[in-house]
C-alpha cells in the first residue's frame, strides 16, 4: 500500500535519497490532482449507486413488456447483486497483481459494455446474464475507488474525504 511505499530518488552525489510517499502526501495540502481523483471516484460510485437503484424502477416496465410474473423478476434483481459481490471479491487480488488503476479501468469497461448491451436484451435470460456482468464490473470498481482515494489522501483528512467520495452511492 501507499502507506509503506518509499521511492529511491537518484542524486548527483551517488547516494540515493529515500522519499516516504505517504509522508509527502501528508505534509502537503490536497492538490488539484487529488481533488480530480476524488471527483472521478465519486462519479464511479455514483454510477454504481444509480445502477443498483434503477433496476427497481425499470422492473415494472420489463414485466409489462415481456409479460412476466413478479416472481420471475427475482433472479433479475439477484443477478446484479451477486455480480457486485463476486466482482468485489475477485478484483482485489487481481489489482494487487496488475495495479489498481488498470483494474478500475477494466471494471468500468466491463460495466459499460454489459450495461449498454443490457439495453438491447431480447429476453429475461439474456438480461439476467448481462445484469450479472454489469454487477461484476461495478463490484470490481467499488473497492478500487475506495483504495485509490485512500492512498492519495492525506492521513489527517482521509476518512472524511473517502466518506465524502462514497456519498456518490446514495
Amino acid at each position: 500500500t501507499m502507506t509503506m511505499m518509499t521511492v529511491i530518488v537518484p542524486t548527483t552525489d551517488h547516494a540515493p535519497r529515500v522519499v516516504d510517499v505517504q509522508a509527502f502526501i501528508d505534509a502537503e495540502r490536497v492538490s488539484p490532482l487529488q481533488k480530480r481523483l476524488l471527483f472521478l471516484c465519486f462519479l464511479v460510485i455514483a454510477i454504481d449507486g444509480f445502477d443498483t437503484a434503477i433496476v427497481g424502477f425499470i422492473a415494472p416496465a420489463v414485466r409489462a413488456e415481456w409479460g412476466l410474473g413478479v416472481a420471475q423478476l427475482g433472479p433479475l434483481f439477484a443477478s446484479g447483486l451477486f455480480g457486485l459481490m463476486l466482482g468485489a471479491f475477485a478484483v482485489g487480488p487481481l489489482a494487487d497483481r496488475y495495479g489498481r488503476k488498470s483494474m478500475l479501468v477494466a471494471s468500468m469497461v466491463v460495466f459499460g459494455v454489459a450495461s449498454l448491451a443490457s439495453s438491447f436484451s431480447s429476453g429475461l435470460a439474456s438480461l439476467i446474464v448481462l445484469r450479472f456482468l454489469t454487477g461484476l464490473g461495478l463490484g470490481g470498481a467499488m473497492p478500487m475507488t475506495i483504495t485509490l482515494a485512500s492512498e492519495f489522501c492525506p492521513k489527517a483528512r482521509r476518512s472524511s474525504l473517502v466518506t465524502l467520495m462514497f456519498c456518490g452511492f446514495t
